[in-house]
């Protein structure tokens, strides 16, 4: 059991390998420089991104439900 799953990691890692050398093949980077562009700088800067959209989205309800209160305890 424990073999299999150690193989089934293995292939998917060298599978992830060979994806990279493609990317880095047909950008002409190579894989080193598209591991870094990848991992260093993009996925950084989209967890970034997405902390911020999520940030705004929470302040938006918080808006709109304070907002909401507001309008019915005028009723």
């Amino acid at each position: 059991m424990y073999e299999y799953i150690g193989n089934l990691i293995g292939r998917f890692f060298f599978w992830c390998v060979d994806v990279l050398v493609f990317i880095g093949d047909i950008t002409g980077m190579g894989y080193a420089l598209a591991n870094i562009v990848i991992f260093v700088i993009l996925q950084p800067l989209l967890i970034l991104l997405f902390f911020i959209l999520w940030r705004r989205e929470i302040k938006k309800y918080k808006t709109e439900v304070t907002h909401q209160s507001l309008s019915i305890k005028k009723l």
